[in-house]
């Protein structure tokens, strides 16, 4: 004979247990309000808050990581903006720079033009030829032009910045004041001492063999010495042109003569526009030639 199932057995079981729930619930309903009761739930509370808090503070720490992690992409987001903007502005101001550096440079060579008594053409620089032992700039103007060999070539402010050496139809080369191989004879405007100027690159110009006895002060101007005494028979650059300001003095007591380290007048690393003299012809048409 098969044994009978066990609800089959204790069918009454199952109501028996519910009874016991529900009992304990209208007991525990009665007395909720009784001490022990409220002890034990506020026992109970505590022990679920201790567990609960630290559960709940880790939550809030991943939130915060979280957070964190957005607001520094958003950081990043905005400083790229930010640096792309700057680099704009800046792309744009140094073109607004070169623009107004360039306008100023026609308006100066308009000026000169205006005012000089000599028939010249304006050029640009359209190359650069520049070494330890070199100071050479091309123009883009040629015998085309009128342009010669040994033409003097000045900038603003009737400054001189070379001599023709070679010329083209089109362009011609000219051997800058800051060449090694450039020398002009040169005079201080204020005391008409005398010396030779001579190019030293990316140095300042020397100004050598100078009177001793003559005033040279830091400061002073030095202009072309150039004297005329007919029109075939005069310096190979014109009298008065703005070659620099002195910015140092070498002198010794006992010397005869002294120098100076000069300035050059015109920033010819950088100039872009030019005026070829057409129509002065010196003595000594060599251009390696000095007064």
């Amino acid at each position: 004979m098969l044994p009978r199932d066990r609800g089959e057995r204790n069918p009454q079981a199952g109501l028996i247990a519910i009874g016991v729930v529900l009992a304990i619930n209208g007991l525990l309903f009665l007395l909720s309000s009784s001490e022990p009761v409220i002890a034990v739930q506020g026992a109970a509370g505590q022990v679920v808050r201790t567990v609960s808090e630290p559960v709940a503070a880790v939550g809030r720490g991943i939130a915060s990581v979280r957070d964190l992690f957005v607001d520094i992409r958003s950081l990043q987001a905005r400083l790229a903006e930010l640096l792309s903007e700057r680099d704009q502005l800046a792309a744009e101001a140094a073109r607004t720079a070169s623009l107004e550096r360039e306008v100023a440079e026609l308006q100066a060579m308009l000026d000169l033009r205006a005012t000089t008594s000599f028939a010249t053409v304006a050029a640009q620089v359209v190359a650069r030829d520049f070494a330890i032992d070199r100071r050479y700039v091309i123009l883009d103007v040629g015998s085309a032009d009128g342009v010669k060999v040994g033409d003097v070539v000045i900038g603003a402010g009737a400054s001189l910045a070379g001599r023709v050496v070679q010329v083209s139809e089109q362009s011609c080369q000219v051997r800058l004041l800051t060449d090694p191989e450039f020398s002009v004879t040169s005079e201080v405007a204020s005391t008409g001492a005398i010396g030779q100027v001579r190019g030293r690159a990316a140095n300042p110009l020397a100004f050598d063999d100078v009177d001793a006895q003559r005033q040279v002060l830091v400061g002073a101007e030095i202009t072309t010495s150039g004297i005329e005494l007919s029109p075939t028979l005069r310096s190979a650059f014109p009298r008065g042109l703005s070659v620099g300001r002195v910015v140092a003095v070498n002198s010794v007591a006992s010397a005869v003569l002294q120098s100076a380290d000069v300035q050059p007048t015109l920033d010819l690393d950088s100039v872009r526009t030019l005026l070829v003299i057409l129509n002065y012809r010196g003595g000594l048409p060599n251009p390696s030639v000095t007064p």
